[in-house]
């Protein structure tokens, strides 16, 4: 696999070099990884001389505005797609959830698409595929990707972004996808001037006094706890949005309040939607796979961090389908 790998690597830095006139984009609702790695490619090709726009339908949240350039594009129609020699698409496992403004999808995109990512269930759906789950983030591949691009340039804020990326999907080198080779990615992005410091305190020592006051009351006056302890989750009221007027894009991260409860295993994040309950789910460790939850409900991600749309009518019938798949999973562990 990793000779696959290396081969893909270094084709695809071949044919980046090669080619000019790129679109980016990444999934809908982007966090941390996907707009780092989205911005970082785009810096880089412009930087090499070439022609390369970012689309990114969504407003940007908030805590990332002091990383990301404001050149990029909010729309696309299938007559643009037409005028790009390639479009590349980062950290996007599932075709149905790139961003793409909702006028367009994936199958409408008839040049080339290079499919960069991390995710296990990634669909493969490029025409290069580059996909390495055993990767922190979609950022630590595209600075593989990029040390091989004759006389690619990687200046302090590209290296900044793909840092950003690494951090936010590593949890700032707390989760069980921290390697060796991430920390190395790290220290050679801190060497290349990467912002570490802004990044830390924009992404984990700026939280502003009415987001904290959300979480104090999420958690104090809405947390449930089931199995014995083993699974702690909450659903998030609107109402309780509207109270403290908290934007959802600004609480990446939210979950880890549960996750960091003592002698839970699986924990969760609940939140209403057109279609039903989204969910975000998270686990502790690997024989408790959230991954195999999200994919039993149509959903995806890795092992220990994925998520799913449950199509319920209330939130009670949500509830009980989410704990009876986590009830299946920790007695499968225990057999």
């Amino acid at each position: 696999m990793k000779k696959k790998n290396d081969a893909l690597i270094a084709g695809i830095a071949e044919f980046i070099a090669k080619t000019d006139n790129f679109l980016i984009i990444t999934h809908e609702n982007p966090d941390g990884d996907a707009l780092g790695s989205t911005f970082a490619m785009l810096n880089m090709l412009h930087d090499c001389g070439k022609t390369a726009e970012a689309l990114l339908p969504e407003a940007l949240p908030e805590k990332y505005l002091d990383f990301i350039p404001c050149n990029y594009r909010t729309e696309v129609s299938i007559y643009d797609l037409s005028s790009y020699n390639c479009c590349i698409i980062v950290d996007n496992p599932n075709p149905a959830r790139a961003g793409l403004g909702g006028k367009m999808s994936v199958s409408d995109i008839t040049i080339p698409i290079i499919n960069i990512d991390h995710h296990p269930d990634n669909m493969l759906y490029g025409k290069y595929n580059l996909v390495m789950p055993d990767a922190a983030a979609a950022a630590e591949i595209l600075f593989m990707i990029f040390r091989q691009i004759p006389r690619a340039k990687i200046s302090p804020a590209t290296a900044t972004l793909l840092l950003l990326g690494i951090i936010m999907d590593t949890g700032g080198f707390r989760f069980d996808n921290t390697s060796a080779r991430a920390m190395n990615s790290a220290a050679d992005l801190i060497e290349l001037k990467a912002a570490h410091h802004e990044i830390m305190k924009n992404m984990f020592f700026s939280k502003p006094l009415p987001q904290q006051k959300f979480e104090s009351e999420l958690f104090t006056r809405h947390l449930q706890i089931e199995c014995g302890g083993k699974f702690a989750w909450f659903y998030i009221p609107e109402e309780l949005i509207s109270k403290y007027n908290i934007d959802m894009r600004n609480s990446e991260g939210l979950i880890e309040i549960l996750r960091a409860l003592k002698d839970t295993d699986i924990v969760a994040v609940m939140q209403r939607r057109e279609d039903g309950f989204k969910i975000s789910l998270r686990s502790k460790d690997h024989k408790y796979s959230v991954g195999k939850i999200a994919r039993k409900l149509n959903g995806g991600g890795h092992e220990l961090a994925a998520g799913c749309i449950i199509k319920a009518s209330s939130l009670e019938n949500a509830g009980k389908i989410l704990l009876s798949h986590v009830e299946r999973v920790l007695h499968e562990a225990k057999s």
